[in-house]
């Protein structure tokens, strides 16, 4: 039987993260990965000169940790405007960032999706969260509905706003979600800028394993079992004792810790040729009852489809098993962007069941960071549910085992 000093389990951004500081500290480790690629809920497929993310995902500019692990001029980050186009149910609407986007001040000014009122409750927000932490935060938590409100947001602007731009995030349609959460959230968007990679999200974990010896990572290797005296057995009759045993991506529930509830979505990708104007925002559907957001990601990337435009369609909830109305969703796309139904052809569709942790009010109090005698529990739910509450949960873990 084999022993290492530290097994990890889960190739994720947590697991990518550890790996690679104990490998900056020379210490001996083995990342045990189930599927066939680094990145976990991170990643893309590359198909008939598409780039396919597996979910509408974004990486933030603002993120001080991650930037650290990653080499983000390899990376090349392309960047969404600073906003959103909004559909209030008749016709488009801009929301900018009148900050970084000056040339689209007044289109947003005069916009009649908020009040004057509503527009400087935003810009006190801004200056208020510039530097929020969470750990700082000794407030009582509320949903993120609750805060808003608390805020005297009108309802129309938390309704064509708030509602359809952090649900898209959050991966929930009632705004339950905590206000900590909401508030890291809304910070970092003020601070930084949203953006993906030129060839896809699956280049950041790329870009951190570019750090870790690949003789380190054993890919295509389930964890069955975790027996007595640290002995972890894997798919293909293979045992291993360890001293230390990171569990990311909820593979803790092999060891009955009670692993983080999830949020779905449906991530459905169409082609077309009808041009669309503004196509570096993220638009935004409040009206719609099926379509959440669409982002036309060659727009922002052409490497993503370059023939066509490539519309990312996330629709909240637990699709898998049921039928969705592809005629109904191309009549709609029509409506919204021009052309008939024959213009939007589907191209990829991906039900992602395990999208984004559930951070409910009070999440950050129930939190599941585990340290006991070398089993160690990392993830998204050991920090927050971002690309940055991975990584740094990652180095958490890592800190911990170099202590040692």
């Amino acid at each position: 039987m084999d022993r290492v000093e530290t097994v990890i389990v889960g190739a994720g951004l947590s697991g990518l993260a550890c790996a690679s500081t104990l490998e900056k500290h020379k210490k001996e480790y083995l990342i045990v990965e189930k599927s066939n690629r680094v990145g976990g809920r991170v990643g893309s497929i590359y198909e008939n000169d598409y780039i396919f993310d597996v979910g509408f995902q974004v990486y933030n500019t603002a993120y001080k940790e991650s930037s650290r692990f990653l080499d983000l001029k390899n990376i090349d980050l392309q960047l969404f405007k600073p906003g959103s186009i909004i559909h209030d149910g008749t016709k488009f609407h801009m929301v900018s960032d009148p900050f970084r986007d000056p040339k689209n001040l007044f289109s947003s000014l005069f916009s009649s999706l908020s009040s004057f009122s509503d527009k400087l409750k935003v810009l006190l927000l801004i200056f208020e969260l510039s530097n929020y932490r969470i750990e700082n935060d000794i407030s009582s938590d509320v949903t993120t509905l609750d805060y808003l409100k608390q805020r005297k947001f009108s309802e129309k602007f938390i309704e064509l706003f708030f509602y359809p731009f952090f649900s898209g995030i959050f991966l929930e349609k009632d705004l339950n979600t905590s206000s900590k959460f909401f508030k890291y959230v809304f910070s970092n968007f003020s601070k930084g800028m949203a953006c993906i990679p030129k060839n896809g999200m699956q280049k950041i974990p790329d870009s951190i394993s570019n750090n870790i010896n690949e003789k380190n990572i054993l890919f295509d290797h389930a964890l069955i079992k975790v027996g007595d005296s640290k002995v972890l057995s894997f798919s293909n009759n293979i045992n291993i004792k360890a001293d230390n045993i990171v569990f990311t991506g909820g593979s803790e529930k092999l060891i009955k810790i009670k692993s983080a509830e999830y949020n779905s979505v449906c991530n459905l990708y169409f082609e077309t040729d009808i041009d669309i104007v503004n196509g570096k925002y993220i638009h935004l559907f409040p009206k719609d009852d099926l379509i959440n957001n669409i982002a036309i990601l060659n727009k922002v990337s052409p490497s993503y489809c370059a023939s066509n435009n490539l519309l990312s369609i996330s629709i909240l909830g637990d699709y898998s098993t049921l039928d969705i109305p592809f005629n109904a969703i191309k009549k709609r796309l029509s409506n919204y962007f021009g052309g008939s139904e024959s213009n939007y052809d589907l191209v990829k569709r991906f039900d992602i069941k395990r999208a984004t942790i559930n951070q409910n009010k009070d999440f950050f109090k129930q939190r599941n960071s585990f340290y006991d005698d070398g089993i160690i529990v990392s993830g998204q739910n050991t920090v927050n549910g971002s690309i940055e509450g991975a990584i740094c949960s990652g180095l958490n873990a890592s800190n911990y085992i170099i202590a040692k």
